[in-house]
């Protein structure tokens, strides 16, 4: 059996990981009808390059720190706030919704010892049953809603490191500083946003002709300039996040 990883190097949104196979989970049904809940807590969601456009057009795209940076979508003025997952677990309307939430219970499992990689799951979602929704297997074989699952995660996979490239290659270059947001709400109270880094125009003045040449060559301007046009969306959060006047 392909490797499962463990407890301290789950991805987010998952407890536990199980390799998906017909004998197990021959009866097992997906039902995505119950919504985001899985995302109610994450304040940021890690996003793939190909959709860094959509993402800049519904949240600030910031990224992580440490020698690895990632691209995230900030959800959340808080910690264990996302803004977007509604009470009955909807995402809210006319907001774009990140791939790595949608992929949700679905991942790929890489085998280190054999260079494979598998579909797996968290057999504890809420979106499965064997009671409602479609079944992942019909007489042993994957269904179209599992097939159409694992493409979506292969490709998903694939934007993230294409994504992890690319900051990789911000943080090289000396562009992204460390951050934070202090927030004051006109009716009192406020929010930190601490941890995160972030583009500075001025310093693309550094890239030499060659890196930028490069970067056009690898299709990273549309993200880069996404990432700019993104820090407007500061303000939505702030109006979603902002308490009430008394």
């Amino acid at each position: 059996m392909p490797e499962t990883p463990t407890p301290a190097s789950l991805p987010l949104f998952f407890n536990h990981v199980v390799v998906v196979n017909p004998e197990a989970h021959a009866g097992l049904r997906i039902d995505r009808s119950v919504g985001f809940g899985h995302a109610a807590l994450a304040q940021s969601v890690p996003i793939g390059l190909a959709e860094m456009e959509t993402v800049a057009q519904h949240y600030p795209i910031l990224f992580s720190g440490g020698a690895q940076p990632l691209a995230v979508a900030l959800l959340g003025l808080r910690e264990g706030e996302n803004l977007f997952v509604l009470p009955d677990g909807s995402w809210r309307p006319g907001a774009y919704v990140p791939a790595y939430v949608r992929a949700f219970p679905f991942l790929f499992v890489e085998n280190a010892a054999t260079r494979t990689t598998h579909i797996g799951m968290d057999p504890g979602a809420t979106c499965l049953s064997t009671g409602k929704g479609q079944p992942l297997f019909e007489d042993g074989k994957p269904t179209t809603a599992l097939n159409e699952s694992a493409a979506f995660c292969s490709a998903l996979r694939d934007n993230l490191n294409a994504a992890g490239a690319f900051a990789r290659a911000l943080a090289s270059q000396g562009l992204l500083e460390d951050e934070e947001a202090n927030i004051t709400f006109t009716h009192g109270g406020g929010a930190r946003v601490r941890g995160f880094k972030v583009l500075k125009p001025e310093r693309l003045d550094r890239l030499s002709d060659e890196t930028f040449l490069d970067w056009r060559h690898r299709a990273w301007l549309g993200p880069l300039y996404s990432h700019l046009y993104s820090m407007g969306r500061w303000s939505r959060l702030i109006d979603l996040s902002a308490p009430p006047p008394a």
